[in-house]
């Protein structure tokens, strides 16, 4: 069954205690490392755009050639560099994406463009499916009956970024649920080392109950046999 969220209906206002993925710690680590190269060559193609204006006669052909040439190879840099800036899904703070240390149950939450609200995931894959009603892709769950999750976005058609889109949320879900089940099979051991404690101290105190008992019984039988034989 889908759960459907809280009052926001905008993207940029996840639900409470949770960051879309570009804001999250290894989101950013991959922005970082990923945009060091892109960032050095808008840095080369500036000075060299630089130098040909300094060298070239100052008129208006040898001023928009650079510059034109400059923003046509930056602004697919940059493109690319913020690709993952509108990536719609968040995650809590115990979901592996933020934290190395979580303390409870990860969640994941989807961001449907088209319904225009948060709606949090169950631990299963998703995937996209045409929506003949209303048009666009909606968002279902890979199960057998392809359980709608909700109108994902108007695009007719699965775009590189889409599939990009769905190629990280899938992951987000995989490590949730990795986090989840390792976090149940951690409590189970802590719960079964717990027993096994409470269970050897009631052994301990019965054992101790036991020779407490039969140290009476040793008292009290020659008392008994002194007494019968008065």
């Amino acid at each position: 069954m889908m759960v459907s969220l809280m009052a926001s209906n905008s993207f940029d206002d996840p639900p409470s205690t949770t960051k879309v993925y570009f804001e999250t710690m290894v989101a950013k680590e991959l922005h970082s490392d990923n945009s060091k190269m892109p960032n050095l060559a808008i840095f080369v193609t500036l000075i060299l755009c630089s130098l040909f204006m300094i060298s070239r006669p100052l008129e208006l052909a040898n001023i928009a050639l650079p510059v034109l040439l400059f923003f046509a190879i930056t602004v697919p840099i940059r493109l690319v560099i913020k690709r993952d800036k509108n990536i719609p899904f968040s995650v809590n703070f115990n979901h592996p994406l933020m934290s190395d240390v979580p303390v409870g149950k990860a969640e994941v939450f989807v961001w449907l463009q088209s319904d225009k609200k948060w709606v949090l995931l169950k631990d299963a894959r998703v995937r996209l499916a045409t929506n003949t009603l209303f048009g666009g892709l909606d968002l279902v769950y890979d199960d057998e009956d392809y359980t709608r999750i909700g109108h994902f976005t108007n695009n007719k058609k699965v775009t590189a970024q889409l599939r990009r889109s769905l190629a990280l949320l899938n992951q987000a879900i995989i490590l949730s649920n990795l986090c989840n089940d390792e976090d149940a099979e951690q409590s189970s051991i802590t719960d079964d080392s717990e027993r096994r404690q409470r269970e050897k101290q009631e052994s301990e105190l019965l054992q101790r109950s036991w020779l407490e008992e039969e140290q009476e019984i040793e008292v009290e039988g020659p008392m008994a046999k002194f007494l019968n034989r008065e």
